[in-house]
């Protein structure tokens, strides 16, 4: 399987640091349409989809995977962290535009497979219409952090924990011993039910990625309320500008399930849903044959 992997150029206006992107691509990516990952966090990197590049390829997708600004082997910009005004959706559209700008995909075409928050922003860049783009698939996100948090809050109480834990979370006590014991059951449950986690799920680059909002001195974020610049986001609105065909994939035991996803379903004029019956948020881990052969029946 051929494949190929280099840097981008990214000009950030007020950057000192010159910032670049890395990707990596699999297949012939100027001949075939391919299929670009756009991996969650924001600051997860790429590396927990990789292995989805053998059935791609095989099938005859090509496909091109990059770490986002911020994260993974490419440029960390330390001296933007915690600057909320920084990060953000135009930020990273912007990065993607540069990324398939460079490869060259505007005429050969493109489509966008989005996990998680790499779903939030595969839903705004879709929705502002970029020419080339073929499909798009949406994975284990949300189209509202404020439908989001309304149904996380609600799983929560179902491990169950008691009032104390969601106050916690309120209050931005998430450091306590309590509330990051409750926030384990609760991925382990709708984050990912494999035991133990594979090895690329633990070593998530999360922990190197550049602080994107304030964490006033706190290791850990809230698991209910979005954080930094995604606190507000709300892509209902504009759902009914996505004009490509769109694919919506969700996990059984997915914190982000039917009731989050819906707005979507019923918004996005060319729509289906699938639903993973063995997943939770990371079906590229917990079922990654099932998750190809509904990328390749979608895609091809």
């Amino acid at each position: 399987m051929s494949n190929r992997e280099g840097s981008i150029r990214f000009e950030i206006p007020n950057v000192q640091e010159q910032c670049f992107t890395w990707y990596r691509a699999f297949g012939d990516i100027n001949k075939t349409p391919p299929l670009i990952l756009i991996h969650g966090g924001p600051g997860a990197g790429s590396d927990y989809h990789l292995d989805l590049a053998k059935p791609l390829v095989a099938a005859g997708i090509p496909c091109i995977f990059y770490d986002q600004v911020g994260c993974g082997r490419s440029s960390l910009i330390r001296e933007k962290a915690e600057d909320e005004s920084f990060w953000g959706f135009d930020l990273f559209c912007a990065e993607l535009d540069n990324l398939v700008d460079h490869l060259e995909l505007r005429k050969v075409g493109f489509s966008i497979y989005g996990h998680s928050w790499g779903g939030m922003l595969a839903s705004i860049y879709a929705g502002r219409k970029p020419r080339g783009l073929h499909k798009l698939v949406i994975a284990n996100s949300i189209p509202s952090s404020a439908l989001s948090a309304k149904e996380c809050e609600r799983l929560f109480r179902l491990l169950p924990v008691d009032d104390a834990i969601i106050q916690m979370d309120a209050d931005g006590d998430y450091d306590n011993p309590a509330y990051r014991e409750a926030c384990l059951r609760f991925m382990k449950k709708h984050f990912c039910t494999l035991d133990p986690w594979p090895a690329v799920l633990s070593q998530a680059t999360l922990g190197n990625s550049t602080k994107m909002w304030k964490t006033n001195g706190k290791k850990a974020t809230s698991l209910i309320r979005q954080p930094g610049f995604m606190y507000h986001y709300d892509a209902i609105p504009t759902a009914g500008d996505i004009e490509v065909p769109t694919l919506l994939l969700t996990g059984r035991y997915d914190k982000n399930n039917e009731a989050i996803m819906g707005p979507w379903f019923r918004s996005i004029p060319r729509v289906k849903w699938a639903v993973l019956e063995k997943s939770s948020h990371n079906p590229a881990l917990e079922e990654p044959a099932r998750l190809a052969e509904l990328l390749t029946n979608f895609l091809l």
